[in-house]
């Protein structure tokens, strides 16, 4: 197990930032199509409302409409926030190393054996189907976990 030079580092924790904001601004871009999506339903269904002798199935497509359109914006509210935070975890690490990787500190060498601990994993298991590369480590959320 080799460590990581730090100019690697630097590169995949850069990379990580990138693909981060791209799949928040990704996520952001969903979220407003679905508000979207959910508004015109729910016009749809307002429309209905006072029209007089309207079939009551019409009535149940549109509000099955504006259930499923309202579940899709909860999902992607969920999807981005997962994706705001992994960019503020991605950026608070990408900041840490920075700080950490010219003092030749503890938690800089750890982290450069980190990654090259698992990109020897990687290169073992071979690259991915896609094409694409691994993510190097899986970033949980700061906040303590209570019993």
């Amino acid at each position: 197990m080799t460590a990581a030079s730090p100019k690697t580092v630097r590169a995949d924790l850069a990379d990580a930032l990138d693909a981060s904001r791209t799949a928040r601004e990704e996520a952001e871009r969903e979220l407003h199509r679905s508000f979207a999506l959910r508004s015109r339903a729910a016009e749809a269904l307002e429309r209905t409302a006072r029209r007089p002798g309207l079939d009551e199935s019409e009535r149940a497509r549109l509000r099955a409409e504006y259930a499923d359109a309202d579940r899709v914006v909860a999902e992607r509210l969920a999807a981005m926030a997962k994706a705001q935070e992994f960019e503020r975890a991605a950026s608070v690490v990408a900041h840490a190393f920075e700080d950490e990787a010219t003092s030749a500190s503890p938690l800089a060498a750890a982290l450069l054996q980190l990654v090259g601990s698992k990109r020897g994993a990687t290169a073992r298991r071979g690259a991915l189907a896609s094409g694409r590369t691994a993510p190097a480590a899986r970033v949980r959320s700061p906040r303590p976990r209570t019993a």
